[in-house]
């Protein structure tokens, strides 16, 4: 087996739309569609090639229980310019924009409402 790609990114919540429009609102991701099936519902983004789904699931409650096990990067023009940008938004940062270890990219790290951790890398402050 090869993977060729990454196809989707689930992030499953008990109120999808509220996290949806979180993800649509502040981060701007441009919208797909909308499930409404019996076993799939949710709002889905995509980006470039990549599904990024907002989801009901029965078995997810409150927040993030352990945020640090998985986190969302994006792609962004500018890791300062997104900080500027969203902060104001009410966004938690847990880190400002920084160089990376290896000072070969930039980085910041944020909660979305619900704990999950994304990040923000960019080739340039």
């Amino acid at each position: 087996m090869e993977v060729k790609s990454l196809n989707a990114i689930c992030v499953w919540s008990e109120n999808p739309k509220e996290l949806a429009k979180f993800y649509s609102d502040v981060l701007n991701l441009p919208f797909d569609k909308e499930l409404n099936l019996p076993n799939d519902t949710g709002i889905q983004f995509k980006i470039g090639e990549t599904y990024f789904f907002v989801g009901l699931h029965d078995k997810i409650q409150g927040k993030a229980k352990d945020p640090y096990r998985i986190m969302i990067g994006f792609t962004v023009d500018s890791v300062q310019k997104t900080y500027d940008e969203i902060s104001p938004k009410g966004v938690e940062f847990i880190q400002k924009p920084t160089p990376s270890p290896d000072k070969t990219f930039y980085v910041s790290t944020a909660l979305d409402p619900e704990g999950n951790i994304i990040q923000f890398y960019s080739n340039k402050p």
